[in-house]
């Protein structure tokens, strides 16, 4: 049985297929039969034979993007319209090789937080995560009600502002992963006496292929990780954007194990 990062990989790779997200374009105004779609394509400049096309609309159609009715009419379907709407959006930032790239992120998502992912082209991409994590502590720095992280690294100089902030009543979720926690909160108490802050410091511990934040509700990044590549980190003031992201990060806080900060390895 061909599990749901399967299904999501092959969706991708045919969307990487320009003719499908055509196909779909076409598809999204109102059903058409074989002959009308292939008049769309000649129209705007595409030499597509009909038996290629007749390929293409029966790998859609095994994928679920698209159905065929009884007057012999193809329509899309409510998943290829949600897939064509953050593939558009997308499209200007990212390319479809990249959401392949995405998949373990794209799996781990319910699909109304995948719908969001449209909001990474109202940020700004930064290639330089050194420069994009100096933009993060320094909007960290200015922090007034409350913080909110998934983490796979956060060096020194992030957790030592964080401890401060904590300290002087910003209130800190954390969401680390497992090989990562025990060495933080070591960072932690070297830093703080616990007591002092775990009013305001909660952890919890989550793998996740991700890392992201929002600050007072004003300033939120987000990165896809990869473990083979370095990978743009988005940053934003959009509150569209950082709502999605805020979405993001409360999910995934329902489902984390939480950490009692004086339970970790002494």
């Amino acid at each position: 049985m061909i599990t749901m990062n399967e299904k999501l990989r092959n969706i991708l790779k045919e969307l990487g297929l320009s003719n499908r997200i055509d196909v779909l374009r076409f598809l999204s105004c109102k059903p058409l039969n074989l002959v009308q779609i292939h008049r769309h394509f000649r129209e705007n400049g595409c030499n597509i034979s009909m038996s290629g096309l007749s390929r293409c609309l029966n790998a859609l159609l095994g994928l679920d993007l698209v159905e065929k009715f009884s007057d012999g009419c193809y329509g899309i379907t409510g998943l290829g319209l949600l897939f064509l709407d953050v593939v558009l959006r997308l499209e200007r930032i990212v390319t479809i090789e990249e959401l392949v790239d995405a998949i373990e992120l794209m799996s781990v998502l319910p699909a109304e937080l995948k719908i969001g992912l449209a909001n990474l082209s109202k940020a700004r991409a930064e290639h330089d995560v050194y420069s994009a994590m100096k933009e993060v502590l320094a909007a960290l720095s200015n922090a007034d009600s409350y913080g909110k992280y998934i983490c796979r690294a956060m060096d020194c100089d992030t957790v030592k502002n964080v401890v401060e902030n904590c300290i002087r009543g910003v209130q800190f979720r954390i969401i680390y992963s497992r090989e990562i926690v025990d060495d933080r909160i070591e960072t932690i108490r070297g830093l703080a006496d616990l007591k002092k802050i775990e009013k305001n410091l909660k952890i919890k511990v989550l793998d996740l292929p991700l890392q992201l934040g929002v600050i007072d509700g004003r300033f939120g990044f987000f990165q896809i990780l990869k473990s083979d590549k370095a990978t743009p980190v988005f940053l934003s003031n959009d509150r569209d954007f950082i709502e999605w992201v805020e979405m993001v990060f409360d999910h995934f806080w329902k489902i984390a194990k939480p950490v009692k900060l004086d339970s970790c390895r002494q």
